[in-house]
Order: structure tokens, then C-alpha cells, then sequence
């Protein structure tokens, strides 16, 4: 089933072969026909790249190549043949200039000049070769090496590379590592088995093992997006960071080079030269290039515009030229009439450049970098067209260009004429065209100090000043300053001076007030009470010493202003005047509703928030005594009382006692039952026997020395009396409501009544 799947696959692919993938990768002529093992080009920039390998596969002698033309020619570097050098395996620069290689027999070394000159670094112990390095930016990087022990092991660095830390749970064969962030790294080798850390490359834990001899090659991530290469062309896929992986097979390659570029989109590469794509996370495969079969791919790498390149076997590098795109950037975008705008292409592929620029000199130009200058002011559109000879494409930045020329005259600010000291101001302008900033200026300047933002401005007038002013506006922007406006002119007039507002408070609820006072006041000021910011009516005039408005009674919070004619002023701070209430009913109280005399009940409430304390009362009086301890009460009931009482509590504060919570309670007597009856009996006879039958009552009858036969439960019963000697009779009665009392035991004799009878039929006949 296995072999048919991969043959279905496989016609799928050649079937995609012939829709006519294009060549559009280009073989390059490197100088060397050692195996390139691995690539770099330094990031922020497409042209110096380097590539290291080995003569063959194993410890053999390595080379180090360079490429400053984007791959056009390549000159040799390090070894190479005729000089001798460890088989390297493994290249990272993090700039343009610094850079790291490693390989076999513990080589390990870094050049600052661009590979200029080299210095060997130790890396660890116990190394027998290095096989892969990667850096995910200037400080943090990873390397992988075989020990001469025969197990791998990672190294990571966050300092550039001074210094590097044994990483730790790494328990297999190891031949790729890739960045998927900053923090999390994955790993794959022998035995198909995928690690995987979080930490930055620290510490490892196996997420994945598949068949034991075989290998996956190759690794790369974005994100939770990733791709593996191994034997027998198997590709591995996940989107969710390695939790879970969909897999596919071409049926025979060894896939080595894999690089993703985003979230869906990856290529896969390796024996033949082959490279496969996916634009789906995975889910389908596509030929990408068809190689010759003479050699092997081992890396995929990409530059910032986007070209590509493979490395392999016998110095093969193939390259594919950045896809078509149209971009630019101005030195700047905000400029002054008749200046000029320097335009820096950033399109990729291109071969011919026409540009467009509305309002600009000249308004066309098929330089690749141009300059134009622009004499009208407005905002304006560039449009940028390119093409590769075969396809084009247009960039149109809209509104990107902004010619400014200097601010016309800003208009006459806009404000109160009457100012007061001490008080702040705004006053306004407005927007002048083309304007980026805006000054204002007040004259005299120790009139106060005025701030500002655009066309808002805030004058505070000064404390100790009075008389005229004006305030002036003008507009700026980088091609200069505009015209001052008119002058605004007013005039500052001196506040009231300032006193204290005391008195307010609380009162109860029908209470005379509370006084409200000024701590001082000046002669021809009048002074005014306001409630809640509105004014009372209630005004006071001046007299040079401190004042009152008399007692308030509206709730509510009061300030005064002080006013001259021609300036209010509020005095320092407010008060505020409270009505005080009687306390709130408290919490019913809780206990027994039904009780006998001449017992004892507690009781509770839960209060009030607003009492200090509480009274509990019973009424009638005659119904017992209550003693209350704040929440809590205990009544003890009279023994002569019965019917209904209440008992109350009420809450009291400052402003007195409030209304009471009530509970009636239903109070019963204690029943005291007599029975009558006869106390002298026969023995093995029937008697009744009862006592008074009260409404409601139930009745619980006991005897010794004989039988209760019939009215047991009411107030009269018949006993069937036993054997000679002496009975008792009891009866308990619970009255409604509930209340229980016992009668006195009642003694009953109980002769022999055998032959009394006859002897008195035989007196009878004596007499």
C-alpha cells in the first residue's frame, strides 16, 4: 500500500513537471569542486555572500568561498585545493563583517573584516566536527557538534560568541537546528527523531521519533510553521509547533536543504537538485526546480531582496533571481518650494525604472535613482513603474510628497478682553495653511505667562499685575516663520482677594442650620453664597473683616465668589452642609412568637448602619421585663400574664430615636389540671375519672395499677382498675398556644371487693 502511495505521488509531480514549471534558477560558477556543505549572506544586504564546504564527505579538506557581486563570480578565501584546511562544514555571519565558520577536528573560527583574516576559537571540549551553526541575531546563536565520544551536542552563545554553554537534554543525533523565534529551536538527525526548547537552545526535549536507522536532513520555521527533510524523500510539515506533523514522501530522495518563508509557503531540497514548494502549510507539494542528477542540495538561503540560493555537492550553487517588485523611498517626504527630492529605488528585479511625479520637475524620469524638485506647495502622488523585460509591476505612494512654502499671516487671536489676576485663559487662532507649529508672544511679558499647543493658547495672568495687554500669533514651518498676526488687546483688572470659606457641617432633621462664614473680606467687594455651583441669592457686602451668610439649611456643598464689577473671584475652598436623620428602622427582631408565662426568650436584630445604639422595650409593661444589650434582648415573662405582647427595638444616633421594629409575640398560661374522680375502687373494675376540659387543650393521661381503656388525648378517660392495693393517675395538658402544665398525682385505692355483697344481704336479714 506504501510503494502504491508513493507512485501516486510521484506521477503527481512529474504531472506538475509537465504543466511547465520554468527554469528560473541559474547555476553558478564558484571556482571550486568541493561538496558546499552550507551558505550565508550577511543580513541587511544582497551582494557579499560566502559558502564553505569539503572535498569530500568525510574529514576531508575544506574551503571557504566568497561572492561580493550577489553570486556573479566567487573568489576562494580559505583553503581550497593545493592549501590545506579542516573540512568545514558550517557558516553563520551576523553582519556584514562578523562572521563564524566550524568543521572537523574541532575547527572553530571568526573573522571581524569580512573573512579577511580568521582567528580559531575554542568552543567547548571533547569536539570531534561541527556541522551547523545558526544565529538568530548579533548575540544569540547555536552550534552543533559530533564528540569525539560519538554523541552530539548543542552549544549556545548570548554575547556574540565570546563565550558559549553546553546545552542540556539533548539525547540524539543531531544534523540541522533552526530558529523559530527568538526563544524557541528545533532539532532533528538520526532516527527520525525531532527535539525541540524554549529557552533559546538551553535546554531540549525529544517531541518526536520515527523510524530507528533513518534520518531527517534538513529543518526550518516561522512561527509554529515548520518544515523537515529526511530519506526516501519524506517532508514533514506542522502548524502548530511540532504538536502535530503531516508527512509525504517522493519515494527516494534524501532531502537536506529546507528553508520557509512564511506562515505557508516553503521550499524542500536535496538529491538530483531537486526543490519542491509548498504555498499551503504543507498540505500539497509542487516541483519548484528540476535539477540535472549530478549533484546534492545541502542549504537553501535567501537575501533581504528575496534572491535565492542552493548549495551542494561538486561547488554547485544555483541562484534564483528576486521575484519582480516595485518600492522607493524619499530622502524627504516633507519639503519647501524649489527644494530638491533625492528618490531611492527599492524594487527588486527590475531592469528599467519609469517614474512619475505629480507637481514635481521634472514630472517623469526613467533613472533608476532620481531627483526632482518641486516649486508649488501641495501634496502629491509618486508613481513608480518596473520592469524585468518580461513583466511589470507599479508602485503609486499617494499624497507622499508635502511642498510647504512660509505661513501666510495667522489671524487676530480670538479670547476675553476682561482678565483677571490670578486667572487662566484661552484664547484661539486659526489654522493657518501649510503651518507645522504655531508661536505666541503676550505683551508685557510680567502680565502673566501664556502657554500653548497649535492654535490653543492659555493665558494666566499674573498675581501682582494690572493694565493692558495684547497677544500676538504667527505660524511656522521648516521653510520659515510667518507674519505675526494683529495684536489682541485687553485688559487685566485685579481679583477680590482671596479668604476662606468655614463653617457647614451636619444638623438634624428639623434643626435650625448650620453657619456658613468668610474668614475675612474687603470693602466694596459683594460676596455670594453658591450651592452645587449655582448661585443662592444669598449675597453679603464687604466689611473688612470676617463675614457671615447665617445659618444654611439646604444640603449640598457652597462656595462664595467675591466680585469687584469686573472680577469674580472663588474664595479658597468649599463646605458642605448634611441633614442628619433620625435612625433607620433596624432589622425585625428575630425569636420565639409563641410563649408560655413565667419563662425566658432572647432575641436578636440586625441593626441599623446608621444607629449608635438601640433600645429594646416591651409593652405592655405587665407582660414581663426586657433587658437589651445592643443587638440582643432577653425577656423574662410574668407568670400572670397572658395574650399578646411586643417586643421593640429602635435605633439612636445624634439626631434621636427612631422608629422601632416590631415582633408580637402570642403569651400563654401555664395550665395547672385537677382531676377529679372516684379514690376508692374495686379491684377489676371500670371508673371514670377527668379534669376541666379547656379549648384547644390536648390531654396526656398515665395511671399505674391498671388501664386507660377509652379518652386518652381529652379531658375525661375510664380506668380499668387491676389487682388490690394502690393506683396513681396523672394527666399532662398543653394548652394553645403550646403550653404545658401537669396535674398532681392522684392516688386511687383498690380493695378486694370478693363477698361484700353477700354480707350485706346477710345484716339485712339479722335486722
Amino acid at each position: 500500500m506504501k510503494n502504491k502511495w508513493i507512485n501516486m505521488l510521484l506521477i503527481a509531480l512529474m504531472l506538475s513537471w509537465a504543466t511547465g514549471f520554468g527554469q528560473t534558477w541559474q547555476e553558478l560558477t564558484t571556482g571550486t569542486g568541493y561538496i558546499l556543505f552550507d551558505i550565508s549572506f550577511p543580513p541587511g544586504q544582497n551582494e557579499v555572500g560566502y559558502a564553505v564546504g569539503m572535498q569530500y564527505t568525510y574529514n576531508a579538506n575544506g574551503v571557504v568561498i566568497k561572492t561580493s557581486d550577489g553570486g556573479d563570480t566567487w573568489t576562494t578565501l580559505l583553503g581550497g585545493s593545493g592549501n590545506t584546511l579542516d573540512g568545514i562544514e558550517a557558516i553563520a555571519f551576523t553582519s556584514a563583517d562578523t562572521g563564524f565558520i566550524a568543521g572537523w577536528n574541532n575547527y572553530f573560527a571568526k573573522t571581524t573584516d569580512g573573512g579577511t583574516s580568521w582567528t580559531t576559537m575554542t568552543v567547548g571540549s571533547g569536539n570531534w566536527y561541527f556541522h551547523d551553526l545558526d544565529f538568530w541575531d548579533a548575540n544569540n546563536g547555536i552550534a552543533v557538534v559530533t564528540l569525539s565520544a560519538g554523541s552530539d551536542a548543542i552549544y549556545v552563545t548570548s554575547d556574540g560568541g565570546d563565550t558559549w554553554t553546553t546545552a542540556t537534554g539533548i539525547s540524539q543525533n543531531v544534523q540541522d537546528v533552526a530558529y523559530a523565534d527568538a526563544s524557541t529551536l528545533y532539532a532533528v538527525g538520526g532516527d527520525e527523531k525531532i527535539s525541540k526548547s524554549t529557552d533559546g537552545g538551553l535546554t531540549w526535549s525529544q517531541i518526536y521519533s520515527g523510524t530507528p536507522t533513518y534520518y531527517f536532513f534538513g529543518v526550518d520555521f516561522i512561527g509554529d510553521f515548520g518544515v523537515v527533510g529526511g530519506e526516501d524523500g519524506k517532508m514533514f510539515s506542522t502548524t502548530d509547533g511540532g504538536n502535530n506533523w503531516s508527512s509525504y514522501s517522493t519515494g527516494y530522495e534524501n532531502l537536506s536543504g529546507v528553508h520557509v518563508f512564511n506562515s505557508d509557503s516553503a521550499y524542500i531540497g536535496g538529491t538530483d537538485e531537486n526543490i519542491y514548494k509548498t504555498t499551503d502549510s504543507g498540505s500539497n507539494w509542487t516541483m519548484e526546480f528540476n535539477g540535472s542528477g549530478s549533484s546534492h542540495i545541502y542549504k537553501i538561503k535567501y537575501t533581504q531582496n528575496k534572491t535565492g540560493y542552493a548549495c551542494g555537492s561538486q561547488g554547485y550553487i544555483i541562484r534564483k533571481s528576486p521575484p519582480l517588485t516595485a518600492d522607493f523611498t524619499a530622502d524627504n517626504t516633507i519639503t519647501c518650494t524649489g527644494s530638491t527630492v533625492n528618490f531611492t529605488d527599492l524594487s527588486t528585479g527590475a531592469t528599467s525604472w519609469s517614474w512619475t511625479f505629480t507637481g514635481g520637475t521634472p514630472s517623469s524620469s526613467t533613472d533608476q535613482n532620481p531627483s526632482v524638485v518641486y516649486n508649488t506647495p501641495g501634496i502629491y502622488d509618486v508613481s513608480l513603474t518596473v520592469s524585468d523585460g518580461s513583466g511589470s509591476e507599479t508602485e503609486t505612494k499617494y499624497n507622499y510628497i508635502t511642498v510647504l512654502e512660509t505661513p501666510a499671516q495667522a489671524g487676530t487671536p480670538d479670547g476675553s478682553d476682561t482678565v483677571c489676576t490670578g486667572n487662566a485663559y484661552y484664547y484661539t487662532t486659526d489654522a493657518v495653511q501649510y503651518a507645522q507649529s504655531y508661536d505666541w508672544e503676550l505683551d508685557p511679558a510680567n502680565a502673566g505667562t501664556i502657554t500653548w499647543e497649535d492654535t490653543l493658547a492659555t493665558l494666566t495672568a499674573a498675581d501682582n499685575w494690572t493694565g493692558d495687554f495684547t497677544i500676538k500669533v504667527r505660524a511656522a514651518n521648516l521653510c520659515g516663520d510667518g507674519t505675526w498676526s494683529d495684536n489682541f488687546e485687553g485688559t487685566v483688572f485685579q481679583s477680590p482677594s482671596l479668604f476662606t470659606v468655614e463653617g457647614g457641617g451636619s444638623y438634624c432633621l428639623g434643626g435650625d442650620g448650620v453657619e456658613i462664614t468668610l474668614d475675612g473680606s474687603e470693602t466694596g467687594i459683594s460676596y455670594e453664597l453658591y450651592l452645587d455651583g449655582d448661585p443662592t441669592g444669598n449675597t453679603v457686602d464687604g466689611t473688612g473683616s470676617a463675614i457671615s451668610f447665617g445659618l444654611i439649611t439646604d444640603e449640598g456643598y457652597y462656595t462664595v465668589y467675591g466680585s469687584n464689577g469686573n472680577c469674580n473671584q472663588m474664595m479658597t475652598d468649599q463646605v458642605q452642609v448634611i441633614i442628619l436623620y433620625p435612625s433607620l428602622e433596624p432589622g425585625d427582631p428575630t425569636g420565639p412568637d409563641t410563649v408560655c408565662n413565667n419563662e425566658t426568650s432572647d432575641y436578636t436584630s440586625s441593626g441599623s448602619d446608621d444607629a449608635d445604639s438601640y433600645v429594646w422595650t416591651l409593652s405592655p409593661d405587665t407582660a414581663g421585663t426586657i433587658t437589651g444589650n445592643v443587638l440582643s434582648a432577653t425577656v423574662e415573662w410574668n407568670s400572670d400574664f397572658s395574650g399578646t405582647a411586643t417586643v421593640s427595638i429602635a435605633g439612636v444616633n445624634a439626631c434621636g430615636e427612631g422608629n422601632p421594629s416590631t415582633l408580637d409575640v402570642e403569651v400563654g398560661d401555664i395550665p395547672v389540671p385537677v382531676i377529679t374522680g372516684e379514690n376508692e375502687v374495686c379491684d377489676n373494675t371500670s371508673e371514670d375519672y377527668s379534669t376541666e376540659d379547656n379549648d384547644g387543650s390536648t390531654y396526656t393521661w398515665e395511671v399505674t395499677g391498671g388501664t386507660i381503656t377509652d379518652g386518652q388525648g381529652t379531658s375525661a378517660v375510664t380506668v380499668f382498675w387491676g389487682e388490690p392495693g394502690t393506683g396513681y393517675l396523672t394527666v399532662a395538658e398543653e394548652s394553645d398556644p403550646g403550653c404545658s402544665g401537669s396535674s398532681e398525682e392522684f392516688d386511687v385505692t383498690i380493695d378486694n371487693c370478693t363477698g361484700i355483697g353477700e354480707e350485706k344481704e346477710n345484716s339485712k336479714l339479722l335486722v
